[in-house]
């Protein structure tokens, strides 16, 4: 039975499984998946699924795709690196997800079409902190980010665009301010999460020297 988005309590989707990705992990990439799969009952399963079938039916190329996948896991796993197409990957994703349901549900209509522009507003106005990103992340930045980001939130998901812009913020350790925080608490509650997707205690705040 799959949760209403109100009661996801974690971040969800694609943008949930780069958290498992962010940080030390030891098996292989595949088998990663598979236990995320399987976390909670397999309850985060089908949005999962849903969020890689809106990729792969995007326009979005493979180097967009690898950029916002490389941002959102704070350059843990580079799947260009490793010579891993990014639709490839997806595609692998997706079959993990299929696996593990009983059947393929179709393409859900998308959520929150009427956000794009504040969503893109938000991306731009953290434009310049994403592009110098190396500055404050040990690890480096991430090539075409933003691009990457306006694609997806303007022609094929505003919903995963947000989460996967808000993923890229606390892996690459881009500060933010209490304002920033306030009107991305806004849009998360007009997307329909619960709270804790937006804040989950990860941001990186902008220093206030007294």
């Amino acid at each position: 039975m799959t949760q209403e988005r109100q009661d996801i309590w974690v971040d969800f989707g694609l943008s949930g499984l780069t958290k498992w990705f962010y940080g030390p992990w030891e098996n292989e990439p595949a088998d990663v998946v598979a236990e995320a799969a399987e976390w909670s009952g397999r309850i985060y399963v089908p949005t999962l699924l849903q969020d890689t079938q809106r990729l792969l039916h995007s326009t979005l190329p493979s180097d967009e795709i690898a950029a916002l996948w490389l941002a959102a896991t704070g350059l843990h796993y580079d799947i260009n690196r490793v010579r891993v197409d990014a639709r490839k990957w997806l595609q692998q994703i997706r079959d993990i997800c299929v696996g593990r349901l009983d059947e393929t549900p179709g393409l859900e209509p998308v959520v929150g079409w009427e956000l794009r522009e504040v969503v893109l507003d938000e991306i731009r106005q953290a434009a310049p902190a994403l592009i110098a990103a190396d500055q404050v992340n040990p690890w480096g930045s991430v090539d075409g980010i933003v691009p990457a980001l306006e694609h997806l939130v303007s022609e094929a998901d505003p919903d995963l665009g947000f989460r996967l812009f808000l993923r890229a913020l606390k892996a690459l350790w881009i500060p933010i301010t209490s304002d920033q925080l306030a009107r991305y608490e806004a849009i998360g509650e007009s997307f329909g999460y619960n709270e804790a997707v937006v804040y989950d205690g990860e941001f990186t705040f902008v220093s206030v020297e007294g």
